[in-house]
């Protein structure tokens, strides 16, 4: 076994990092190394950027939304009071939602961003459009 599992392992036996995190680095470990030598990049290079929208057909559109804006709406969710942000989650609660405002990180949005690379959404409708929904660079 390598030194850098060593590591990892040490550090999850001793509770520095969770289970999940000890995975992504040892994944992490395993990928070859791009042309300049850094893996890392080559993992920051799949994140996509955009989100996009594109209708073909009798209508176009071409929307093209910057993934960034999850993020930075992620930052302003810090800013609303508590008693609004106990009052939004009880209003989704009521309709059924159950999600938690308050349980959402920062990182969840970087899974959740990273992830979105794998999103792809077409549709074919009745009046000959085709819209299609999809994340890149």
């Amino acid at each position: 076994m390598n030194e850098e599992r060593k590591r990892i392992l040490k550090m999850l036996a001793e509770g520095k990092i969770s289970a999940q995190e000890a995975e992504e680095l040892i994944d992490a470990l395993g990928q070859p190394a791009g042309p300049a030598g850094d893996a890392g990049q080559s993992a920051k290079a799949k994140s996509p950027k955009y989100m996009y929208v594109k209708v073909t057909g009798n209508d176009t559109v071409d929307v093209r939304v910057p993934l960034g804006l999850l993020r930075a709406g992620m930052r302003l969710t810090s800013l609303i009071p508590k008693q609004a942000m106990d009052h939004i989650n009880s209003s989704m609660h009521e309709k059924g939602i159950s999600f938690d405002l308050n349980n959402i990180k920062p990182e969840d949005i970087d899974e959740l961003i990273r992830n979105l690379s794998d999103m792809e959404v077409n549709v074919d409708s009745k009046n000959g459009d085709h819209v299609k929904v999809f994340c890149g660079e």
